[in-house]
């Protein structure tokens, strides 16, 4: 206990000190912990609230909503983080080139990558605005949705509308965000995130208190992350980072293309991950029924929790694993993926014994003392995020080197196969059998390749000139 006291101690001065001197090898290295350490405290804040507010959330929004309404809103999210590609993969190009860019200190590099993504964006924005304003309303939303009460399919449009417009919107303030995350500064995006979970707290509380109706509850949690990226696109360029604030004069025709090319593969990578993975809840709905859909997104909140070192560690290896390769420290790069990925596996085997142990209290106080859901279902999505911890600061390593057609083809395979068989035994046996076929072809077609390529990037010492 004593030891582990001393780390955490170690760890936050660490992360609060004052920065280390960037011009020697060792002192970048001691910076790019330190920048961990510092993402890692506060993406626990981040995190916590991030997690914990939809604990409280979720049983009012619930109760509110009703089990049938509350499936139709989780479906329509799952449907639509489609929306989650919508743009063009230009912020995930944007944090490998910038990182790069950011590594060799080229500041006009760095200027027009930000101007020429976010203008990009715009118009992005405007083009996915255009397109599904005209044709929403000659679909019908309710029988898409597989809506069966009269309440969900006069409202299934209303909450469509309310899901995708915040979506939409976010877009182009995303690029506060990506170039945060690029620059190593993922601690101010947790706290402008851990910001967004309250307000879209309070914002549920006070329609739900005002009962000023079940569409304005879901608009007030879904405007949230909206107006909070707008405050700190706002506060960061304006304030903190004015030198690098994306004006149209910065707006570079080629590297717009060089960004779009980048960002076309991540939004094919993105695309397949996310028909492979975020999909389920629509699946249940389909093959099952709204209720269950409801039962099978709230066991999906609690499994997810599972993976939070994942997200907690994992995403500012990005960024300092693009720096290092920018600099020829390969080395550095390799011991730290390694060591992250045993650390998330334990925090994550922890996670999934304590939940395993403690599901019934926690779900029944969570939501009520009448929620029944199956514990095969429940370890397979935890089986599933163990996955995920493990792995994903390898693929860290794969975006920070720029190899994203590889990825393509292996989540492609993964999505071909995955998918169509999720559908077919679900519909034979049942809604458990989605996350364990979801996991045991990833354990099969994802894992392995990932770590292969991995090791021949190692040993090849050769990264892609960004």
């Amino acid at each position: 206990m004593k030891k582990t006291l001393n780390k955490f101690k170690n760890l936050l001065f660490l992360a609060f000190r004052k920065p280390f001197d960037t011009s020697t090898r060792e002192g970048r290295s001691q910076e790019r912990y330190r920048r961990m350490a510092l993402t890692a405290i506060t993406s626990v804040i981040a995190k916590v609230l991030g997690a914990s507010i939809p604990l409280i959330t979720v049983k009012l929004s619930y109760n509110y909503l009703g089990p049938e309404l509350y499936g139709l809103w989780v479906a329509i999210i799952s449907f639509f983080s489609l929306f989650n590609f919508a743009d063009l993969g230009l912020g995930n190009g944007l944090r490998t080139m910038l990182g790069n860019a950011y590594g060799k200190n080229d500041i006009k590099k760095s200027k027009e990558m930000i101007a020429s993504t976010f203008y990009m964006l715009i118009g992005v924005t405007l083009l996915f605005n255009i397109i599904f304003l005209s044709i929403f309303k000659f679909i019908k939303w309710g029988e898409v949705m597989n809506a069966n009460t009269k309440e969900a399919i006069i409202l299934a449009s209303g909450v469509v509308l309310a899901v995708v417009l915040p979506k939409l919107l976010s877009i182009p303030l995303s690029i506060v965000t990506r170039t945060q995350l690029a620059l190593q500064e993922g601690y101010k995006s947790n706290i402008w995130s851990s910001m967004a979970a309250i307000i879209s707290l309070v914002l549920i509380y006070v329609t739900i208190k005002a009962d000023a109706g079940k569409l304005a509850m879901v608009w007030g949690a879904s405007s949230a992350i909206a107006i909070v990226s707008f405050a700190n696109l706002i506060y960061y360029f304006r304030k903190e980072r004015k030198v690098l604030s994306p004006t149209f004069k910065y707006f570079n025709k080629k590297m717009a293309f060089s960004l779009l090319k980048t960002g076309l593969l991540f939004l094919i990578l993105s695309i397949f991950t996310t028909l492979s993975l975020a999909l389920d809840n629509f699946i249940v709905a389909r093959t099952s029924s709204l209720e269950e859909s409801g039962t099978y997104a709230i066991l999906f909140k609690l499994a997810s929790l599972i993976s939070i070192a994942c997200v907690m560690i994992s995403t500012p290896m990005w960024a300092a694993s693009s720096e290092a390769f920018a600099k020829g420290e390969i080395n550095w790069v390799k011991k730290n993926t390694r060591r992250i990925s045993i650390i998330s596996i334990g925090i994550s085997i922890f996670a999934i014994a304590f939940l395993l142990l403690f599901s019934d209290f926690i779900l029944k106080a969570w939501i009520n003392s009448n929620f029944s859901y199956s514990k095969v279902l429940l370890i397979g999505m935890g089986f599933m995020q163990l996955l995920l911890s493990f792995i994903s600061p390898y693929f860290m390593v794969l975006n920070a080197a720029n190899i994203i057609r590889y990825q393509v083809i292996i989540f492609f395979i993964y999505f071909a196969i995955s998918l169509p068989l999720k559908f077919i035994l679900s519909n034979i046996y049942g809604i458990e059998t989605i996350p364990w076929v979801g996991a045991i072809f990833y354990l099969v077609i994802i894992i392995p390749s990932v770590l292969i390529k991995v090791k021949k990037l190692y040993l090849n010492s050769k990264i892609i000139n960004i």
